[in-house]
């Protein structure tokens, strides 16, 4: 029964992905006929998300449209640009906009973040702008009052704390990083610590297990209500992430095998509540949560037994998921931790005592409106969570950035561990079955090959692309192992290189740049590029390029600049009738990239070039 459960999961997730890669819905859109045309909405506002201090991502559930009452599952998101007093005081309440629903973002650019996927992996079908709302009276239920009481007592306690303290707490605590530092989270990341940000099973756990430290093997009623109340409660300050689902219901059902006397088995615990998230929206199989909280349960199921006794068992725990994690982490964010196993140890130790002290610091916060001695305290065990995760990072040199391999490597990869780590691998090597390993190893080989076909587009092998850097211009050349970007973009808000630039180059095989062309330097055309240098490794950056001038690629590429004939040197190629033209040649090709070239610098380009 484990095995056919595991092995059901698994079939029901690889189907929902060859159904999305033939564009098949994976279920209906109720909002697909209102899209792209206003409508008067009213909606109950389930969740409040802080971007930065005039920036709020509002999810909500519709009630009505155009005053018909809709029965809808889905929700949406809104974006409102402006200033809350109150961010609290919405959640719960209903509202009532005149606005337009669109789909979120789907992929910009090949093998890049899908917005509008990660939407509907969390139940959101379409996404929209407020520009002004009016909150209609409305009786709460009891249970709606203590949701929002929750999430009044939740975001003050945010704002009570110091500021160097606070996003670190909220991370651990809520899984809300909103207030925390990049610089800081970019450590986490890099040090394969960042699921202590992210609320888990590790959260959850540790609530169980102050649960039954309280309650003893007592399965009295009481006992029974009490700790679903905290399950309860936790859920809604964590707004509901996949994780806390996830492992809510594992330990719901952990909880009815010992009331039962029934044996638990985490993987099928595992298996039962994934079948179950994904009857409820098939889409959460695309969120990054789902994944990795599928795969840590499966590493420590699969790859915990076989590591020797003789290592503690946190420890084995620890390398267990670790060594499950490393293909998807290098295939989904580009980076191998070289000191992930020796950086959780501590980072994970003080993560366990931060999160119960912490969790003491708002209960006290909720009754009393403080939390006296327990603030230095909390705020100083966060500070010291800090110090040792930035410790651990060794200045830069504890993570390696990679880019990504064929996704046939990653799940050969993957199978192979799992598969050697399995039971029916260990009976088939004790009874010495090499035929049936080797039938396995093939089938495994096979259905890695099929997926890698399966996913193949024209674009994968396209050598030349034009990147969606949002505003502003940016071409991809690439011929073998050459890589050339001609302008990058930019904008006055957004890190264009770090953000879209670099993710986008190391995701299509590009570790470095052999050269980068700047046709002119306004913002939206020479910022990304700036950026980019920060961050990745540009061999040539070539600037105020002028006429005549050939750079000579490779045996397949050359690249000619047709204009300006001179550049003034006053001025520099702020003016646009001053932007280099670049004639591209490739094979049998010839691209014209233009610039911001204006009307009369196109003017004196043809009178010279008349003829030609």
């Amino acid at each position: 029964m484990r095995r056919k459960l595991f092995c059901t999961l698994l079939a029901v997730m690889a189907a929902f992905f060859l159904l999305d890669l033939m564009n098949v819905p994976l279920r209906a859109d109720q909002t697909i006929g209102l899209k792209n045309s206003k409508h008067l909405y009213t909606v109950r506002i389930t969740g409040v998300r802080l971007n930065d201090e005039k920036n709020f991502r509002l999810e909500a559930r519709i009630i009505t449209v155009d005053g018909r009452d809709v029965l809808m599952r889905d929700k949406v998101i809104l974006s409102w640009y402006g200033k809350m007093d109150e961010p609290w005081s919405i959640f719960n309440e209903t509202i009532e906009f005149s606005g337009t629903l669109e789909d979120g973002k789907g992929r910009r650019n090949p093998y890049c973040f899908d917005y509008s996927k990660y939407l509907r992996s969390r139940g959101i079908s379409a996404a929209g702008t407020l520009d002004s709302f009016r909150i209609l009276p409305e009786e709460l239920t009891f249970i709606e009052k203590y949701e929002k009481c929750l999430f009044e007592k939740r975001w003050k306690f945010g704002e009570s704390l110091g500021n160097e303290a606070k996003g670190i707490i909220m991370g651990v605590l809520f899984g809300d990083t909103a207030w925390l530092d990049d610089d800081m989270y970019e450590d986490f990341r890099n040090n394969g610590t960042a699921h202590v940000l992210a609320v888990s099973g590790l959260h959850v756990g540790i609530l169980y297990g102050l649960y039954k430290k309280i309650a003893g093997k007592r399965n009295s009623p009481s006992a029974l209500i009490l700790l679903a109340a905290l399950l309860f409660s936790y859920g809604v300050l964590s707004m509901w992430s996949p994780s806390v689902v996830r492992a809510t219901l594992m330990i719901t059902m952990s909880v009815i095998a010992r009331v039962m006397d029934l044996r638990y088995d985490m993987l099928t615990a595992m298996s039962t509540v994934g079948l179950i998230l994904i009857a409820i929206n098939p889409y959460v199989i695309f969120g990054a949560g789902f994944q990795m909280s599928f795969l840590a349960i499966t590493s420590i199921a699969f790859i915990r037994p076989v590591i020797p006794d003789k290592i503690p068992d946190f420890m084995a725990t620890v390398l267990a998921v670790n060594l499950g994690l490393l293909p998807y982490q290098i295939y989904q964010f580009n980076y191998i931790s070289l000191i992930s196993v020796a950086a959780n140890i501590p980072v994970v130790f003080l993560a366990g005592y931060l999160v119960p002290t912490a969790i003491a610091a708002f209960l006290v916060f909720c009754v009393t409106g403080g939390y006296g001695m327990l603030r230095p305290v909390t705020e100083g065990m966060a500070m010291l969570l800090v110090k040792v995760n930035e410790l651990s990072t060794l200045k830069g040199y504890g993570a390696l950035e990679v880019v990504r391999p064929p996704l046939w490597c990653v799940l050969l990869a993957g199978g192979t561990v799992f598969f050697i780590s399995s039971e029916t691998f260990t009976l088939m090597r004790l009874r010495r079955e090499i035929k049936k390993i080797t039938v396995c190893f093939s089938a495994i080989l096979i259905m890695v090959l099929i997926c890698q076909l399966l996913i193949f587009t024209p674009l994968t092998k396209d050598d030349i692309v034009f990147v969606d850097v949002g505003q502003g211009d940016c071409i991809h050349i690439r011929d073998g192992r050459m890589d050339v970007l001609i302008d990058g973009g930019g904008n006055m808000n957004y890190n264009v290189g770090k953000n879209t630039l670099k993710p986008y180059l190391m995701r299509n095989g590009a570790s470095d740049l052999d050269l980068a062309l700047v046709t002119h330097q306004h913002m939206d055309h020479y910022k990304g590029i700036q950026e980019l240098y920060q961050v990745f490794k540009i061999k040539n950056i070539m600037t105020s390029m002028t006429a005549g001038k050939i750079i000579n690629v490779s045996d397949n590429v050359q690249i000619e600049t047709l204009w300006p004939e001179t550049i003034d040197h006053e001025t520099g190629q702020d003016a646009n009738n001053q932007c280099s033209v670049f004639m591209v040649y490739y094979k049998e090709y010839r691209i014209l990239i233009t610039g911001d070239l204006d009307q009369a610098g196109e003017k004196e380009m043809l009178e010279k070039y008349a003829g030609t």
